[in-house]
């Protein structure tokens, strides 16, 4: 009967694709759709069927409240299978640790492992929740004697969502994951006992999308992608990374990072590089994203802090608003330890830099780099005086009192990140290009909306359209 019931409501799910095609602005609600059985309400995900964690599939239900136990088992997605969450569902990480008590124990933070697909279908109403519950939840690495994040509601890191090697696809809409990067396994034959990321996608013929999600705290990189073609739109990342960690894009990867807030992140915001060996070469069009007061956690010394490309690495970089970065765009030239990008297939403008001091504003044309101040820049180049074109934020104090490293509780809902009416940002955006639009159009295998460049810098348009979180 769950079988029967299941084929049903595929059918209206197609039923609602086709009209979709002919009305771009009809949206399916993720109950309308189910993938196999219903997984019951409450369910542990991972404690069950085999040493390494209990494999699953089928739907996690509507606003249903699921667990993942840290009894140091994943749960896993095998290839083939799928696993839905559908809108308003609540996944809590519970147990005594998340982290391994002592380096090279088998004990290793609880994750998702993704051989299959993984589909988390939230929606603006009803977003997706993973978060850590239990109030004694702290980790107990040595190599981690501190949270990065100074947040009361911190309680430890669980494992992510972690994409195997040649898996299905991941997408991830409206859901917010907070506190990513425990210990990955000593048998782990990637990473063994090693910081995972928030998000790891890695399969080079597959889709990644992430978009209008949120991701709260990770210890390493919120998200890398090792191959395939991403979709990363209309989502905020805030205290990202603890002594690294970026928003990485590897060899084998292509695709559009657009209308992106970032607060507080660790390194460099975005960074592409083309290590890694896989075809085709590495390539970011990144644009219209807004990023606050980042890189001031990076331990070495000349990285981290906005975007960058280094390695290789190719694509575009237009109207993005970049306030209080520890650094400015970087395109890393010659004289460099480290490969320098593809900068022959690098194309930037429109860059809005905004600095509260002469630390800030003397990087924005990033020391050991080759990036060149652009006509279309605002403050773009070394000689700008700080706290000159504030950019207007609704409500977002400049110059900053409290300094650059803030991390006493959540800045995004507290703060507003929209332009006043009478921001500088306003019209300077560049729209003669495109998005590169790897990813289909779907409502839940694929992307909602690709949105094209804004006239707006920044990833709040006026219009209303852009980033929608507030």
């Amino acid at each position: 009967m769950r079988f029967l019931t299941s084929i049903f409501i595929f059918c209206i799910y197609l039923v609602f694709f086709f009209s979709c095609k002919k009305n771009s602005s009809v949206k399916i609600s993720s109950q309308r759709f189910a993938v196999g059985e219903y997984i019951q309400q409450g369910d542990t995900l991972n404690s069950k069927n085999g040493s390494n964690g209990r494999t699953i599939k089928g739907t996690l239900k509507s606003g249903q409240t699921y667990y993942l136990s840290s009894d140091f088992k994943d749960a896993v997605v095998n290839a083939g299978d799928t696993l839905l969450l559908q809108s308003g569902v609540t996944v809590l990480i519970v147990g005594p640790s998340t982290g391994p008590t002592a380096i090279g124990s088998q004990e290793h933070a609880p994750g998702i492992v993704v051989n299959g697909t993984f589909l988390s279908i939230g929606t603006r109403v009803s977003p997706i929740l993973f978060t850590l519950q239990d109030a004694n939840l702290k980790s107990n690495n040595a190599l981690d004697p501190q949270d990065p994040n100074t947040d009361p509601a911190y309680k430890g890191y669980w494992g992510g969502i972690q994409g195997g090697v040649g898996g299905g696809d991941i997408i991830i809409k409206w859901t917010r994951l907070e506190y990513l990067g425990g210990l990955g396994p000593l048998a782990d034959p990637y990473r063994p006992a090693k910081t995972r990321y928030g998000i790891w996608f890695r399969n080079p013929s597959g889709n990644f999308v992430l978009e209008d999600s949120w991701i709260y705290g990770t210890r390493d990189d919120y998200f890398r992608v090792t191959g395939g073609k991403y979709h990363i739109m209309r989502n905020t990342f805030e205290k990202c990374g603890f002594s690294a960690g970026d928003g990485n894009i590897k060899s084998g990867s292509v695709g559009d990072i657009a209308y992106n807030l970032i607060i507080g992140a660790t390194g460099n915001s975005f960074k592409t590089s083309n290590s890694g060996g896989l075809s085709p070469q590495s390539n970011m069009n990144c644009y219209n994203n807004t990023i606050i007061n980042s890189g001031f956690r990076q331990a070495n010394a000349g990285e981290g802090g906005s975007i960058d490309f280094e390695n290789a690495g190719r694509g575009n970089a237009f109207n993005n608003l970049l306030v209080n970065c520890k650094y400015g765009l970087s395109i890393l030239g010659g004289g460099s330890t480290v490969a320098i990008a593809d900068t022959a297939n690098i194309k930037y403008g429109n860059t809005y830099n905004y600095g509260d001091n002469l630390d800030i504003t003397q990087q924005f044309l990033p020391s050991g780099y080759i990036t060149q101040q652009q006509a279309s820049d605002i403050n773009g180049g070394n000689a700008s005086l700080p706290s000159s074109n504030n950019p207007q934020f609704v409500n977002f104090p400049l110059p900053v009192s409290q300094g650059y490293n803030f991390l006493a509780g959540s800045y995004q809902g507290v703060f507003d990140f929209h332009l006043k009416t009478n921001s500088p940002a306003i019209g300077k955006g560049y729209t003669g290009f495109s998005p590169y639009a790897l990813v289909k159009l779907d409502p839940v295998f694929g992307a909602s909306e690709i949105t094209k460049p804004g006239k707006d810098i920044g990833c709040f348009q006026t219009d209303g359209t852009g980033n929608q979180h507030h």
